[in-house]
């Protein structure tokens, strides 16, 4: 479920009005332009930038991220159509048909690669530009009042009296308003979505999970790069063979459990599909340790310079710029195995918030266990790593979506016979969900959740397990072991993804 969805829209609100009242106003002021007098490559810009304007802001509203500079875009450029074409007369149709056809192909390129930043990219470069050379325009004509410059001309602009001077002057400071404004038309990485969680909150299960939806549902494969070390600090093709995906698979339809990551091995996995004509791509690394109170700018750099150091062959650019990769990985396997030798910190380290800073959206995954002992210890642990990922929040900006996503929920509940798209299902997540709020350092992201698209979601790989609570309330010691993959509500973080 969204979290506070109305909120984010109340907090919009002033950013509405200002783009309103200054589109009002560089209509007002328009009139002064002499647009009409423009050369016919003029009057063809004039007609394909709005026009192009416009057929790309139809393409932002179909995500939320990019909404509001689709909004910024109608509301400034479609008026303005509007009052070049019956006040002036000079739209060129060969203009507005082409700037319509870029603009709905940039859509469409956007939709089906499910890739807005490219849509986002061009409509805000194109709209500075515009911008820019209107200002331009406007102090060309500032400037030629007062030609040939003297100071008796000078004196006699001043005491002219016309309005016409400051009209473009009051059009200039709009046009450059309207110039800061296209900030709002921000980059939106939608197809990537990066999965983390700290150890032991249940990662493997679900990274197995989605596996089984997105080939299920979403034409699903994958990708995966295996670094695993034996005793004697060499590549062990034995323990790599068991962290891939079928052979955990395997292993769980075996009744055994999938074998944990040690401190020696390394795994990122990818998996990609498709719904309908869109893509998506949600990514794992899986390791053994905690990073979550490392993950930061300065120790992401630290991490970066020490690999430098190691990887003699690479420069740091490089490193920088193909960390976090498959292909990097593949890369460091093939040439470099010696000098890791199993030690991963930094590399993890580094992955790990790479990951974060250019996925588009963001899953942190909470450990089900902690709400079996929520009244003991377990609420210790929530206040920390709810602390953790709000810091993680902030430090990534307002312009990634994010998902708390709680897993094991089959240990609190029994799920048997509640049915995933059920109300009944709502109501678990809710209860779930009222329980955290508890938690003063949850409340924070649910503050967070105000200005920034945060999702919240509960989730079980294997529904058909007996919860560890009982009906009475009471804990049961142990669960039964997960001997298929049955999710609960997994589709609901894949839906997350597009």
């Amino acid at each position: 479920m969204r979290i506070h969805s109305s909120l984010k829209l109340l907090y919009e609100l002033p950013a509405v009005g200002l783009v309103l009242l200054l589109s009002f106003f560089f209509l007002w002021f328009a009139g002064t332009l002499a647009f009409s007098q423009v050369s016919w490559p003029g009057a063809f810009l004039l007609s394909f930038f709005p026009a192009f304007f416009v057929a790309s802001a139809s393409g932002m509203f179909f995500h939320e991220q990019s909404r509001k500079g689709g909004f910024f875009l109608i509301a400034v450029f479609l008026p303005f159509l509007y009052f070049l074409s019956f006040d002036l007369g000079i739209l060129r149709a060969n203009g507005l048909l082409l700037g319509l056809l870029a603009g709905g192909l940039l859509d469409w390129q956007a939709l089906h690669n499910n890739r807005f930043n490219l849509l986002t990219g061009y409509a805000r470069a194109g709209a500075r530009l515009f911008f820019f050379a209107l200002g331009v325009y406007i102090l060309v004509l500032v400037l030629e009042l007062m030609y040939p410059f003297s100071g008796e001309r000078l004196g006699a602009f001043l005491e002219s009296g016309s309005e016409r001077p400051l009209d473009l002057g009051l059009a200039l400071l709009v046009v450059l308003s309207l110039y800061q404004l296209t900030g709002l038309i921000r980059d939106v990485r939608i197809s990537d979505v990066f999965i983390y969680g700290p150890s032991r909150s249940g990662k493997t299960f679900l990274l197995l999970a989605l596996y089984n939806h997105f080939v299920n549902f979403y034409g699903g494969t994958h990708r995966e790069i295996i670094l695993s070390y034996d005793t004697q600090g060499k590549l062990s093709k034995a323990n790599e063979d068991r962290l891939r995906i079928e052979s955990m698979l395997a292993e769980i339809e075996s009744g055994d459990m999938p074998r944990s990551t040690s401190r020696a091995d390394m795994a990122m996995y990818e998996l990609s599909g498709k719904k309908g004509a869109i893509p998506i791509e949600f990514s794992f690394i899986d390791y053994s340790g905690e990073y979550t109170a490392d993950l930061g700018p300065e120790n992401y750099a630290l991490a970066v310079n020490k690999l430098d150091e190691k990887l003699e062959r690479f420069n740091i650019n490089t490193i920088y710029r193909r960390i976090g990769t498959i292909s990097f990985l593949e890369q460091l396997k093939k040439d470099y195995a010696k000098e890791l030798q199993g030690e991963f910190h930094d590399l993890i380290l580094a992955s790990i918030y790479k990951k974060m800073e250019t996925a588009g959206k963001i899953i942190f995954l909470v450990d089900g266990d902690y709400l079996l002992d929520y009244h003991l210890e377990g609420r210790m642990e929530l206040t920390r790593l709810f602390g953790l990922y709000s810091r993680l929040m902030d430090l990534l900006g307002s312009d990634k979506s994010y998902a708390l996503v709680v897993t094991k929920i089959d240990k609190f509940k029994d799920l048997s016979e509640i049915p995933e798209e059920s109300a009944e299902a709502r109501e678990i997540e809710e209860e779930i969900y009222k329980l955290l709020s508890k938690t003063d350092t949850f409340r924070e992201i649910l503050h967070r959740a105000r200005k920034v698209p945060i999702y919240f979601y509960t989730v079980s790989v294997d529904a058909t397990l007996t919860p560890q609570f009982s009906k009475e309330g009471k804990m049961i010691e142990e669960q039964q072991r997960i001997t298929q993959i049955f999710p609960w509500r997994v589709g609901e973080i894949a839906k997350f993804g597009f």
